[in-house]
């Protein structure tokens, strides 16, 4: 086949179709498809919220440092620890949760009234109830039987007459 051109039109060859739109077009479709997912797991995962009434809490945080205050001048030294209970104890494979408490000048404290619980702070699991036994010589001690291994704060109240303390302790579960 012969090319015959015509005068004043130089002979272009015929154009190829570029892919650089389609590449720009499948750029912005990966972005809004990665954006969908992020989107959703945003929207279908932990909030991040810890504490029912966070804008009340916030309100009334003076009131947590004056309750602190008080707490600080009791002078109430505590040490808790948990280990696994002993086989022969008929526990079940449980924990033995053990909490010290001293006062200002490191005498043993007893005959103390204490509620606590367990929680755990990264699942949803439901709080585990403490029933503790005075041990004497300023220990108590509260069987426990926990779901997991892992990290659990202990909430404990410890109140001796009109005098309180509330307690927040990290504990390791092994």
């Amino acid at each position: 086949m012969t090319v015959i051109e015509l005068p004043g039109r130089p002979h272009r060859p015929k154009a190829k179709r570029s892919l650089i739109p389609w590449i720009f077009v499948a750029g912005m479709g990966v972005v809004i498809v990665v954006n969908g997912i992020l989107i959703y797991v945003a929207l279908h995962s932990w909030t991040g919220i810890v504490t029912a009434k966070p804008y009340e809490r916030g309100i009334e945080y003076n009131k947590v440092l004056e309750a602190q205050a008080q707490q600080d001048a009791l002078g109430w030294t505590f040490d808790a620890d948990i280990e696994p209970a002993a086989i022969s104890s008929g526990t079940g494979g449980g924990s033995v949760l053990t909490v010290r408490i001293a006062s200002r000048d490191g005498a043993p404290m007893d005959d103390m009234a204490l509620t606590g619980r367990l929680v755990r702070p990264i699942d949803m699991l439901p709080d585990v109830p403490l029933t503790f036994t005075p041990a004497g010589n300023g220990r108590y001690t509260a069987s426990v039987t926990l779901p997991k291994h892992g990290q659990w704060d202990l909430k404990l109240k410890a109140e001796k007459g009109a005098d309180w303390y509330h307690l927040t302790r990290r504990l390791f579960v092994k």
